[in-house]
């Protein structure tokens, strides 16, 4: 399963995370009323009447569905997407649970961990510990390979965005909200294209197409001012709906390269990803541990 452009190359250099911007909706308390759509703002938003607080889970459109996790590992075809979750990070950590070195075994969820707002039961879970490359991520390819190690697109424009809800044992940091489309995915389809787009003028971070993903950092610092609405959005202890507007994503400064389209191709979009990256403040670059539940992803529409 292809991993971030960094760890393609195995590159260890500080290369901030790819985040979606996202905007935080509080999770409602004491027996919500779960909706779709209802009461949300562009951030998810709660609201209600009579003392019942309303909780708006995401879109109700079933070809909006990523993944609910409610009895498998996000496995939801719809809409042309096949679906199913993995995790992938560099070569000095280990996942906890632990990663199949067979590509067919899917990875495991917590089945009594799920989003208690909306879908319950079942949650994608994952604890990382020691990836100090350029760190580990939880992701989603859209689009079943249409041959060995080749990667499908998926045509996402009639979207806006992905909403998820996350919780994590302890605030995050570096976190980054990653989509790979057709130019920096080096497993992309490169059929869907003209050849000669997938060129990439960013040495440091390899070939083929190692230019970043479009991406929204979470809890970005001053020197990044890219990202400005979710500089105080982070994955702390408390469910929360995240979302990411694909509008607010744009390239990692330290990677950002060649793009004939100069945004993110949603025609020819890969997949989707939460990466926590290492601690690049130090050197040399240290392990950002993480426990992280992952719930109720949608698109926006």
């Amino acid at each position: 399963m292809t991993e971030l452009f960094p760890l393609r190359s195995r590159m260890i250099v500080p290369i901030s995370s790819i985040v979606f911007g996202f905007l935080v909706a509080a999770c409602a308390t004491d027996s919500p009323i779960k909706s779709g759509t209802g009461g949300a703002g562009p951030g998810g938003g709660t609201g209600g009447a009579g003392g019942s607080a309303v909780v708006s889970c995401g879109s109700d459109n079933p070809d909006d569905l990523i993944a609910e996790f409610t009895d498998d590992n996000g496995d939801h075809p719809a809409d042309g997407r096949s679906g199913g979750w993995y995790v992938y990070g560099d070569d000095f950590g280990t996942f906890d649970p632990p990663k199949s070195k067979d590509p067919t075994v899917a990875y495991p969820i917590d089945k009594t961990g799920g989003n208690p707002a909306c879908s319950g039961g079942g949650a994608f879970h994952v604890k990382a510990t020691g990836f100090s490359g350029f760190g580990a991520a939880a992701a989603t390819d859209f689009v079943a390979q249409v041959k060995p190690m080749v990667k499908g697109t998926y045509d996402a424009s009639k979207y806006k965005g992905v909403s998820f809800w996350a919780k994590a044992a302890a605030p995050v940091k570096f976190v980054q909200v990653k989509f790979p489309d057709v130019f920096s995915d080096a497993q992309a389809d490169p059929t869907t294209l003209d050849p000669s787009y997938f060129t990439c003028t960013n040495s440091l971070c390899g070939f083929p197409n190692g230019c970043s993903p479009y991406i929204v950092k979470l809890s970005s610092t001053s020197d990044d001012p890219n990202y400005p609405k979710y500089m105080t959005t982070q994955i702390d202890t408390t469910w929360k709906r995240f979302d990411i507007l694909f509008a607010d994503a744009k390239q990692d400064k330290y990677c950002s390269g060649y793009n004939p389209v100069m945004m993110l191709d949603l025609k020819h979009l890969v997949g989707f990803a939460i990466q926590v990256n290492a601690d690049f403040t130090v050197m040399p670059t240290a392990p950002n541990n993480f426990e992280l539940w992952i719930d109720d992803v949608r698109f926006i529409r």
